[in-house]
């Protein structure tokens, strides 16, 4: 028997068998030590704001227990391997890792403005008109003198709700307003000054604006400052992270097959 070459595969397996288990020990046995304890005390903190109860930590510790088993059986039947989405968790978590990997700073003014200015349209929004006007039809014969005696009245201080006209107010971007008035007035309206009547028109009607606020635009910068601070870090994490999957490309070699 002991010339017979299964014999001999047999014990050459069961010898390589043993130094696997000495070497690395048996994948049965899993070793729950004080840093694992210490760790899930810990987590529990950071979630609760208090330390856990014994039964609590205990509990937390069977979980783990669970998750710890169950993730080595997948392991050892080759689930990592298989699964499609398995293989893009851990792909993620690479990523995450090197993003984590860079340097904690904050960014200087000159990064800041640098920031702002490639990623303004992120953070302005369209300027708004805050107006009211009042609309004189040019199919009334009397319209132009009716305007005139209205903006008299106005510059002499009075209320423009006891004058017989009625009021529209608004409060409209410049493209709304092109869309409602025309482009002339929509440009008038954004060059006007605040609490003025301004005599405006369009194809079918005399006008009186009065702008009375702006909204909308671009904040200042100290204004933007912590929301510019939280996209810059962001960024330069996943420069960090598309920088590491950069360079673990380099060292593989792609080979296609016939």
């Amino acid at each position: 028997m002991l010339r017979e070459p299964v014999i001999h595969f047999l014990f050459i397996g069961a010898l390589l068998f043993l130094a696997h288990r000495i070497i690395v020990g048996d994948p049965r046995v899993v070793v729950v030590g004080a840093g694992l304890t210490a760790d899930l005390e810990r987590q529990f903190r950071d979630q609760t704001g208090r330390a856990p109860t014994e039964a609590e930590l205990k509990a937390a510790l069977d979980r783990w227990k669970q998750e710890e088993v169950l993730y080595r059986e997948a392991l050892r039947e080759g689930l990592d391997q298989q699964d499609a989405t398995v293989r893009t968790v851990l792909a993620d978590k690479l990523r995450a890792r090197a993003a984590q990997q860079m340097a904690a700073r904050r960014p200087t003014d000159a990064e800041l403005d640098a920031w702002l200015a490639s990623h303004r349209s992120r953070y302005e929004t369209p300027l708004r008109y805050d107006f009211q006007v009042v609309a004189f039809p040019r199919s009334d014969a009397g319209a132009e003198q009716q305007r005139s005696t209205y903006r008299l009245a106005l510059a002499d201080g009075a209320d423009p709700r006891t004058l017989g006209r009625p009021i529209v107010g608004g409060n409209l971007t410049r493209d709304e307003l092109a869309a409602r008035f025309g482009p002339a007035v929509s440009e008038s309206i954004g060059k006007s000054p605040l609490a003025t009547w301004q005599a405006l028109e369009t194809e079918d009607s005399l006008l009186l604006v009065r702008v009375n606020g702006t909204g909308g635009g671009l904040p200042s910068r100290e204004e933007l400052r912590p929301i510019l601070t939280a996209d810059w870090v962001a960024a330069m994490k996943k420069q960090a992270a598309d920088d590491f999957v950069e360079s673990v490309l380099a060292r593989y070699r792609f080979e296609k097959t016939p």
